[in-house]
């Protein structure tokens, strides 16, 4: 009987780890397309920016590309970082200047990005889309 509960012990520790070693898998790829989606709206690549969005396909999307092509970012910095329960989103609220390339004017807005982890595709996607720069 002893031997029977450490088993089931043992079996318990081994699927518990096997979950946080998923989840840290997860996470960690997640923190890679967060950093490299920072890194292309810092510098205003939003052509490879748009590569994290989960419907590349949409076609209003290139016509929103060309309009932010006019703006140049001058500063990003996360706010707030909320994962949910599951680690399956994650929401980030990122202060973002920028200018008009015309203009002198700084601005700033809360770029709100909902990331969500595909199963299949074993990638997380931006949903919530490119910041609204105007």
């Amino acid at each position: 009987m002893v031997k029977l509960k450490l088993i089931i012990l043992g079996f318990s520790i081994l699927a518990v780890s096997c979950a946080s070693v998923t989840e840290m898998k997860t996470m960690d790829k997640f923190e890679q397309n967060a950093d490299s989606y920072e890194l292309a709206i810092r510098w205003s690549n939003f052509d490879m920016a748009s590569s994290f969005l989960k419907n590349q396909q949409d076609p209003g999307i290139a016509s929103q590309i060309e309009h932010l092509k006019q703006f140049k970012v001058t500063s990003y910095t996360i706010k707030r970082f909320l994962p949910s329960a599951d680690k399956l989103q994650v929401l980030i609220f990122a202060e973002v200047q920028y200018f008009k390339k015309n203009g002198l004017i700084v601005n700033n807005i809360t770029h709100r990005q909902l990331w969500e982890y595909d199963k299949e595709k074993e990638n997380w996607f931006l949903t919530s889309g490119l910041p609204d720069l105007k």
